[in-house]
C-alpha cells in the first residue's frame, strides 16, 4: 500500500499534534503544525525536496518564534514566591550596619532615616534582596 507524500505529511503532522495532547510539555504541536503546512504545500504545488526542507524548517521556526513571543509567561510583581509577597508590611528589628531581622532571618536593608540598633522597623518595599524599612 502506497500513500501520496502529502498524505504522509498531513497524517504525520496530525499524529504529532495529537501526541502533544498525550505528552504535554514536549511541544510536538509545532513540529506537527509544520508538517501539516508542508503537507498542504505538497498537495497544492508538489515542490522538490530542497524546497520541502526549507519550508518545513521555516514553518517550524515560525511556530516556535510565535509561541515564545506570544505565550511566554509574564512574571507578576508580588507573586507567590517573590520576596515582597511575604515581607512587605512585616515588623522587624534594625540590627545596624544595613541589616534588619524579620522573623528568624537577617536581611540586607536600607532606611531613609538614621536608626539605632534594636529599633523596631516595618518593611515598606523590597528591591531585589534589599528590604526598605521605616521606623515602626
Amino acid at each position: 500500500m502506497t500513500f501520496e507524500p502529502w498524505v504522509l505529511w498531513l497524517g504525520g503532522g496530525l499524529l504529532l499534534m495529537a501526541a502533544d495532547l498525550l505528552i504535554p510539555g514536549i511541544f510536538l504541536v509545532w513540529v506537527g503544525a509544520a508538517a501539516v503546512g508542508t503537507g498542504l504545500l505538497v498537495l497544492l504545488a508538489d515542490p522538490g525536496f530542497p524546497v520541502l526542507v526549507i519550508v518545513y524548517i521555516a514553518l517550524l521556526a515560525l511556530g516556535i518564534f510565535l509561541s515564545v513571543r506570544c505565550f511566554r509567561p509574564v512574571p507578576r510583581p508580588g507573586g507567590v514566591n517573590s520576596p515582597s509577597s511575604g515581607l512587605v508590611g512585616r515588623p522587624g528589628l534594625w540590627q545596624g550596619a544595613g541589616r534588619v531581622r524579620v522573623g528568624d532571618s537577617d536581611w540586607p536593608a536600607r532606611s531613609g532615616e538614621a536608626l539605632l540598633p534594636g529599633s523596631p522597623v516595618r518593611v515598606v518595599a523590597v528591591e531585589g534582596m534589599v528590604l526598605v524599612v521605616e521606623p515602626a
